[in-house]
């Protein structure tokens, strides 16, 4: 693997001290980026907002979150989970999303990279399972150990938010904008019917196909779909992180767009459907670099099924999963978040490799 060696930066103590650099800003499965620029903005009115703050991390040395301390402390990570759960105020269950945000100060960018949450990997005491068990298994300090451990990255924060708030979210802004096909529409349609019935939601379907402004409910749904192919032919959970990553960043545009007045409103109804380790002091000390000019990049592990293993050795017990070459993808990760080398260039340049890996690692159990 390569090496990003961090530039003469004295070695962090053991433990997470609360007044280092974490906080770059609070996202959550379909809208982290914005939040750094919005709590930065009305600084002076925060603390009247009150919201889910875990400081469970703050007493973990990056040895229990299996930190990889060679790596370039100027590329902030930050795991970012979303969990479905009918308790609007839980933060328990399988992650059925999970992203990395990555703050990267080097390059001037913000990149989001989405991890499919049916990867198979180690996860510590749980022997070989999907990435998704290990928030349930652990939390968000197993989730992020999981993480670092396979992908070897640094991550030391997290921010988790509900899937049933997002609606709320989406509708402080005044919905996305989303060019929705007749297929797309029909299943998102389906899933909105089902919420209705199920959760008392309004039953408020889209009518129409073609470029449109969706609500909460809507772009949710649409958010949610892997049945029915994305406008570029991609589907099942592959189409589904490219939608939620599409979503995130209409909604990064649009919360930015809209007047200082209305910040307020906005994080009233992020916070109670967030729970992160990011403290205020952290998002407002270093939420500045999201004001100034800078790149916004996406990127999906694994980057499609070209990466996959047809020849699946792991267990069947794990039902249907996505199999592939845990070293391959870090390398891809790593070269994408720390040397800036989009992901497809990096396939061109060094094919994948999609050799079994799962019954080698169980024999040296």
């Amino acid at each position: 693997m390569a090496q990003h060696q961090k530039s003469n930066h004295a070695k962090r103590p053991a433990k997470k001290q609360k007044n280092r650099r974490r906080g770059w800003a609070i996202f959550g499965t379909v809208f982290f980026s914005i939040v750094g620029v919005l709590l930065f903005t009305v600084s002076g009115v925060l603390w009247m907002f009150q919201y889910n703050r875990n400081s469970s991390l703050d007493s973990l040395s990056d040895a229990q979150l299996g930190v990889n301390e060679e790596l370039d402390e100027d590329i902030i990570n930050i795991a970012l989970f979303g969990i479905d759960s009918r308790n609007l105020s839980s933060f328990k269950g399988l992650s059925d999303s999970i992203m990395i945000l990555s703050v990267d100060k080097v390059h001037n960018s913000i990149k989001i990279t989405s991890v499919l949450r049916d990867s198979v990997v180690p996860i510590e005491g749980r022997g070989v399972n999907k990435i998704n068990a290990a928030y349930s298994y652990g939390g968000p300090e197993l989730a992020i150990k999981t993480l670092n451990e396979n992908f070897g990255l640094n991550i030391r924060d997290y921010a988790t938010v509900n899937f049933r708030g997002m609606a709320d979210i989406i509708d402080a802004v005044g919905g996305i904008e989303v060019d929705i096909s007749e297929a797309e529409r029909n299943h998102a349609n389906h899933h909105i019917t089902w919420l209705a019935a199920s959760s008392g939601i309004s039953k408020d379907l889209i009518k129409k196909a073609g470029p449109q402004t969706l609500n909460g409910n809507q772009a949710v749904a649409f958010a949610r779909l892997r049945k029915v192919s994305t406008s570029s032919g991609v589907s099942n959970d592959f189409g589904r992180t490219d939608r939620q990553r599409y979503v995130m960043e209409q909604l990064f545009n649009k919360a930015l767009s809209m007047g200082v007045s209305k910040y307020p409103g906005l994080i009233r109804a992020m916070l109670p459907h967030m729970e992160t380790s990011l403290s205020y002091g952290d998002i407002i000390k270093l939420a500045s670099v999201l004001t100034g000019d800078i790149q916004f990049q996406q990127a999906r592990i694994p980057t499609g099924y070209n990466m996959t293993i047809a020849n699946r050795d792991t267990p069947s017990y794990l039902g249907s999963v996505v199999y592939y070459r845990l070293d391959y993808a870090s390398d891809l990760l790593h070269a994408f978040i720390y040397d800036d080398i989009p992901t497809d260039d990096y396939v061109k340049q060094n094919p994948p490799n999609t050799t079994p890996w799962y019954t080698e690692w169980a024999a040296n159990r």
